[in-house]
């Protein structure tokens, strides 16, 4: 039962080839709400799973993790659709959980690492409903310019994708760092992660490139509304407080 619990963990805090079934579920639902409710629980099962297993991880799941994490990373550097970007790096971040957790410390840095990265890919996909709700597409260099036609709708987008990839004050900078502090030991293990890390601003910022970047739509296209661009700056600053509270848990 021991062995099919680490499986089952493996799934929700997915390791490949595991992690295909998640990526294929999300490219599957296409509801935003829905896709943020993946985003929410899909991890939180697997911390669940982790808690019935014995406390000694199996052998080579460090390893394991880091492939998944960096062939994932590397897999949202080449993508241009912005929902599989979404799940390509939730996978990517999710998976470096299993580096948490073998650094010590029990669950809560887990808990906290996947939540970093959790919340505002939730945020995102709602932005990216919107962006497709516009443009029809959120697909970049299909759809661009979206600085000039939806300045608002850019800007929260912008900085909710920074708070996705481990930009400074957000959780999941300090989630990364925690995780690289905690590895210090293993200086092949650091270098993953910082290589990690890299990929996923590369990505992001490619993908903002393709989306953001260009003449605007010539058509007019409506921006954020005011009353929703000033709650999603609201919730992004309390991400960035809880970042910065939360740095001594996860550092």
């Amino acid at each position: 039962m021991t062995d099919y619990g680490w499986l089952i963990a493996a799934l929700f805090l997915p390791l490949f080839p595991l992690s295909m079934a998640f990526n294929a579920l999300f490219q599957l639902v296409r509801q935003a709400w829905l896709r943020a409710l993946l985003l929410l629980l899909w991890p939180l099962a697997g911390l669940a799973v982790l808690q019935g297993l014995q406390p000694a991880l199996p052998d080579g799941v460090v390893g394991w993790a880091l492939f998944t994490a960096a062939l994932y990373a590397f897999r949202a550097v080449v993508i241009n659709e912005a929902g599989l970007w979404c799940g390509f790096l939730a996978t990517s971040a999710w998976a470096l959980g299993w580096v948490v957790l073998a650094a010590g410390g029990g669950l809560l840095p887990v808990l906290l690492h996947l939540m970093a990265f959790s919340l505002p890919l939730l945020m995102l996909v709602f932005l990216i409903a919107a962006v497709e709700k516009r443009f029809a597409s959120a697909f970049a260099g299909v759809v661009n310019g979206i600085a000039g036609s939806c300045p608002r709708l850019a800007g929260v987008f912008a900085i909710t994708l920074l708070a996705a990839i481990g930009s400074p004050l957000f959780p999941s900078f300090f989630a990364m760092l925690g995780s690289i502090s905690a590895m210090i030991a293993s200086p092949a293990v650091m270098l993953a992660l910082v290589a990690i890390w890299l990929l996923w601003s590369w990505s992001g910022m490619r993908l903002l490139q393709g989306l953001l970047v260009g003449p605007p739509d010539p058509a007019g296209q409506r921006d954020l509304r005011r009353s929703l661009s000033l709650l999603s700056g609201l919730l992004l600053c309390s991400l960035a407080v809880a970042g910065v509270v939360a740095a001594g848990d996860m550092l």
